[in-house]
Order: C-alpha cells, then structure tokens, then sequence
C-alpha cells in the first residue's frame, strides 16, 4: 500500500495530470486509501493531505460539479483552520484559503444560494480589498435579484393588463388592475434605473 507521500507524487505527476479532469480522475483511483491516511500523524502528512484535498476540492468547482464541490471545500477549509502552522493572522496570506473562499462562492452562485454565496464574497473583499473582482461578483449576485423581480413584475404587469380588458366599464375591479398594473410599471422603471446605475458603476 502507498502511502500519502507516493500517492501525492503520483498525482501531480505532470505526465499524469495535465487538467482538472486528470486531477479528478487520478485522486479517485486513491481516494481510499487518502480518506484512510492517519493525517495528524505528523505536520508533513498533514500538509499533504491537506493540500490533496484542496485542490481535488477546486478541481470539483472548475469542471462544474458544484454539489460535489461543496462538502470538499469546507473539509479543506477546515483542516486549513486547524492547520497549527498558520493562525488567523496569518490565514489570509496561504493562497489555497483565498481560492477555496472563492470556490465556495462561486459554487453556491451557480446554485443560486445567493445567500450562502454572499458571505464568502464580503469576507474575500475585506480580507483582500485590492481584489476589484470580489464587488463585481457581490454586485452580479443583487443584479440577478432585480431581474429577476423585474420579470415577475412584468408578468403581473401583463396579467393585470389582460384582466383589466374583461371589464367593459368603470368598476373597482378594473381601478384595482389598472392600479396594480400602474404600481408594477413604476417599480420596473425603478429597477431599470438601478440597474443602470450598477453598470455605470461596476464597469468604470
């Protein structure tokens, strides 16, 4: 049986693994054998499988099989919170605990778990202010909110449109629809102009 060290090399042989997909592929021919690995056995082995699992975790969010990617990054994340080499301080200069934040992120975006989505895009814009992509991806979040309650409003727009018409006279059915129709073309129009204002914005 390999142990954690010989399985490692042969991993991220370059020969062997070339893309995401090979990575993927490689790690599951030893999977077993790296879930059974004593990882507190020493800071070495530790490291290694901590890493293994990192990027087998990243290699899931890049060939887009979010689900699967979750569960990884938070077992990443956590054997990098309880790495002892690092501390809090110190946390946020180790590249593999910005890019697993990230992958989250964009994992639970693409799952349309905006909410969970939100917090791991707030922490990557604190702890890397210098990052101008972190906002766009906070903004493109609240975008798709506003599209998406813009479309709703416009098939209530519709709606209260065509039952309006049933009316033939002036009744409080036909002032409530024409009313209900008349809010939902203002709220669109405010969307519209908020939406405007984000582009100019996010795009300067």
């Amino acid at each position: 049986m390999k142990d954690i060290k010989q399985i490692s090399d042969e991993i991220y042989d370059k020969e062997k693994t070339k893309s995401y997909r090979d990575f993927i592929e490689n790690y599951r021919k030893y999977e077993t054998e790296i879930e059974e690995t004593d990882y507190n056995s020493s800071q070495e082995t530790y490291d290694i499988y901590s890493q293994l699992i990192a990027d087998y975790a990243i290699a899931l969010s890049n060939t887009k099989s979010y689900k699967k990617a979750l569960p990884v990054i938070d077992k990443a994340l956590d054997l990098l919170l309880n790495n002892k080499k690092f501390t809090p301080d110190t946390l946020r200069n180790v590249e593999f605990y910005e890019a697993l934040l990230f992958n989250r992120a964009t994992c639970n975006y693409y799952l349309d778990k905006f909410e969970l989505a939100k917090p791991d895009f707030e922490l990557l814009t604190k702890l890397y202010p210098d990052n101008s992509d972190y906002p766009k991806w906070i903004n493109g979040f609240k975008t798709k909110k506003f599209y998406r309650l813009k479309n709703i409003l416009w098939y209530i727009l519709s709606a209260s449109i065509v039952i309006e018409c049933f009316f033939e006279k002036r009744t409080i059915g036909k002032d409530i629809f024409l009313g209900i129709g008349a809010i939902s073309l203002v709220m669109i129009g405010i969307i519209e102009l908020n939406l405007f204002i984000r582009k100019r914005k996010y795009s300067a």
